[in-house]
């Protein structure tokens, strides 16, 4: 009975280590889709305009997205990320606008022709 007792607390451990590891489990990029609808530059500013869909039935927090930039052979030139605007919970198989701005100073696209965007991060909700 004693051995029990103390395999208790062991047992309630470990399960929320593995609860939270899948909790905070970062999404997969192929569960989105992507899309940039408008890059503007504004003043110093970058403006990146797009939607972001959630293809699967899990609700996901603070989703993160990266867009890359590259020149018309294909080479890539620059990066940038952050968490879009409006994008608080993102539900299961919603569209959501977002927007990010970057400075200019911190990006090298003079050149660029393609662009290529994925979520990078985010927690379920």
């Amino acid at each position: 009975m004693k051995k029990a007792i103390w395999a208790l607390p062991t047992v309630l451990i470990f399960g929320y280590i593995v609860y939270m590891q899948l909790k905070m489990a970062g999404p997969d990029p192929d569960e989105f889709r992507v899309q940039i609808d408008k890059i503007e530059k504004r003043e110093d500013v970058l403006m990146i305009f797009g939607s972001v869909e959630n293809l699967t039935n899990k609700d996901w927090n603070s989703i993160g997205i990266e867009v890359e930039f590259y020149d018309s052979e294909g080479k890539f030139i620059d990066e940038t990320s952050g968490l879009g605007s409006n994008l608080r919970v993102l539900k299961g198989y919603q569209t959501e606008n977002f927007k990010l701005s970057e400075p200019l100073a911190f990006l090298r696209i003079e050149n660029y022709s393609v662009t290529k965007a994925k979520v990078v991060g985010g927690y379920r909700y």
